[in-house]
């Protein structure tokens, strides 16, 4: 789904970003050829690839009128404390080297979005593409002239080394890409020596040893040429163009720059030059200076290949803006009151405001802030895990007294200020129907249920129950602490006791990643932890993600209950290895009531800002508007950079 925010009214026009957002249907593919000279893009209700069809773009004209400086004041610098792009294969958010840093392949189509709710695939580094019949192979061809804004040349190659660089620092694995197994990497052998040779051959002139390793078809991502990328899986994936548009595994950055300057290090030792040393990407934005934890400045790149485009291109595709600003500062301001008086006196035109100080400013006309669309169902979810492999929580009946004693309204009421709702896990509500197949009624708050289930797991009353751990993220502190208190309360109301531990970034994340971490690591994780400092997003759009990512033994981050049922893995296993859409949906229902029955996670609520009792907020008279990242990175949508308009 996709948000623009609308001059003087205060609303939001909304559309549905994720590939199935909108409509509850069949997976169907609508593909619209438009005459010459015109765009031709695949749109989807709920979106699934049409084998053998093409995608063309249109050529390119004048840039919009420069202005001088938008600042930005955000909540939170990077989670992993650094602008290295190199760390995307983990989590890295917010990214705002996504948002007018970094393109893609594809692009979403924002205006299709905006008023119809729809999912559409436009070019953007890749001019089009076809689709075999079985749904396995994509083909892509690269828009020529494009260059990275160091002036290295960005194509096919380019995609390859991105794509293989960030498997070799994910230590190999194969579930790499956003926890998918689609990709038979058998054959492949990227490492030391491959890095070797590109550095010693480079990627503008390559050798042909290396030409010969990049276009290895018995490789699942190759280039037979410069021009030409393939995208080879071994099982049909529906979702393939919504892995390649959304998300950070998706951007293309300048390998070329990274083996110029010590090579991308490995999976325990990431280079650490990148951390301030932004790589470049195609993207209207370049990065001139990094002070971690304080500023990103960002200046228009010299080579955009985007810089002619017309007007009504870019109204086509407003991902592709060249961008309105020369100068976008975005500054890390760790105190609402500070970030409140800097917007409010135009020390910055966009803010991220939490709390009391967003109660004061959406009441308040002059202002407009960014919603996310509660029509859709919202994909911003959040959960608590529960630790399966420590005791007491190891307990079934306790995790099911546990999740039936949560007031989940009161939650939503008194910590988000009624922006939310309620929703069954593991899959988001705007999914359609891959949400909910197996129409559970979750956990609802139920008292008397609550207390026959804590009798059942062997604690009356909470008889003979030690206390309860329940670890909280303090980038997060402003919501889950009082959230953690409400369930606090609520568990005391059965006799279970908690205690609410504070971490800092370093220690609530330090036992989780995959599965595989996560479940050895249960003896030093607390007995209940909340989602991530603010609510879980998607890393792609597409229905498989929460699957993938919160009940898969495949899982590459996010099973943070340490889950695993052979009933669920399979079914999960099977909804990215088939095109039955029927199939699909009748094997996740059968895993969805696994799932209610294994209580992995207290289901909490779907959120309808995106910084949860907050949102970025900006002065009618000085921005008129912008689109929020269509990528949905990490756990907030932020603001396009290239697409903040200033007023009129």
């Amino acid at each position: 789904m996709q948000n623009f925010i609308c001059r003087n009214t205060g609303t939001f026009v909304m559309s549905y970003r994720r590939a199935i957002s909108t409509t509850k249907a069949v997976i169907l593919i609508v593909v619209i050829v438009c005459v010459a000279g015109a765009a031709i893009y695949v749109t989807s209700t709920l979106t699934a690839p049409t084998p053998s069809m093409t995608t063309t773009t249109a050529a390119a004209s004048p840039t919009l009128a420069q202005n001088s400086t938008l600042v930005i004041d955000d909540y939170l610098w990077s989670s992993s404390g650094t602008l290295n792009q190199l760390d995307a294969s983990f989590f890295f958010w917010p990214d705002w080297l996504g948002s007018g840093i970094y393109q893609t392949l594809v692009a979403y189509n924002l205006t299709a979005e905006q008023k119809f709710g729809q999912i559409q695939f436009l070019p953007d580094l890749a001019t089009n593409w076809t689709i075999s019949p079985d749904m396995t192979t994509y083909t892509f061809s690269m828009r020529s002239g494009v260059s990275f804004s160091d002036g290295n040349p960005c194509n096919a190659y380019s995609f390859w080394a991105d794509f293989y660089i960030l498997h070799y620092l994910a230590a190999n694995l194969t579930t790499f890409w956003n926890s998918l197994s689609i990709f038979d990497f058998s054959n492949v052998n990227f490492g030391p020596s491959t890095l070797s040779l590109m550095s010693q051959s480079g990627l503008v002139n390559p050798s042909p040893q290396l030409v010969a390793i990049m276009s290895n078809s018995s490789w699942p991502v190759y280039a037979p040429n410069p021009s030409t990328l393939v995208w080879h899986m071994e099982y049909p994936y529906l979702w393939a163009l919504n892995v390649i548009a959304g998300g950070e595994l998706g951007f293309v950055f300048d390998p070329t720059y990274v083996m110029q300057h010590g090579g991308p290090g490995t999976a325990s030792a990431i280079n650490p030059y990148f951390n301030t040393n932004v790589i470049p990407g195609t993207g209207p934005y370049e990065v001139t200076q990094v002070i971690l934890n304080e500023l990103m400045k960002c200046v228009k790149n010299p080579n955009y290949w985007g810089d002619n485009l017309t007007s009504s291109e870019i109204a086509a595709n407003p991902m592709l803006d060249p961008g309105h600003y020369n100068t976008v500062l975005v500054q890390y301001k760790s105190s609402d009151t500070v970030r409140y008086i800097d917007l409010t006196t135009n020390k910055a035109q966009i803010a991220s405001i939490l709390t009391s100080d967003f109660q004061l400013l959406r009441q308040n006309p002059s202002y407009s802030f960014y919603q996310l669309p509660a029509a859709a169902g919202g994909a911003q979810v959040e959960r608590i895990a529960f630790n399966l492999n420590k005791y007491p929580t190891n307990i079934t009946d306790l995790r099911l007294a546990i999740a039936y004693a949560i007031n989940y309204t009161s939650i939503i009421q008194n910590v988000l200020y009624g922006y939310g709702s309620s929703w069954v896990g593991p899959e988001a509500p705007m999914y359609g129907q891959f949400y909910n197949p197996s129409n559970s009624p979750g956990y609802n708050y139920n008292l008397t249920l609550a207390k026959e289930y804590l009798a059942k797991a062997g604690f009356p009353g909470g008889s003979g129950l030690p206390t309860l751990s329940l670890a909280i993220d303090e980038d997060g502190a402003f919501y889950e602490e009082p959230m953690a208190e409400i369930v606090q309360s609520d568990l005391a109301q059965i006799g279970i006791q908690t205690n609410i531990i504070v971490e800092t970034y370093v220690e609530y994340y330090q036992y989780l990643g995959s599965y595989q971490t996560v479940a050895s690591s249960s003896a030093n994780l607390p007995n209940m932890v909340v989602d991530d400092p603010l609510p879980y997003s998607p890393d792609f759009v597409a229905p498989d993600d929460y699957w993938t990512h919160f009940v898969y033994n495949g899982s590459y981050f996010g099973n943070y209950a340490g889950y695993s049922n052979p009933i669920v893995n399979n079914a999960v296993t099977f909804m990215t290895h088939s095109d039955n859409t029927t199939a699909i949906t009748q094997q996740l229902a059968v895993a969805q009531q696994q799932i209610q029955l294994d209580c992995p996670y207290a289901w909490v609520f779907v959120q309808h800002l995106p910084l949860t009792s907050g949102s970025y907020v900006y002065n009618n008279d000085v921005i008129s508007g912008f689109y929020g990242d269509p990528n949905v990175e990490g756990a907030i949508e932020i603001p396009m950079i290239n697409t903040v308009v200033p007023a009129s």
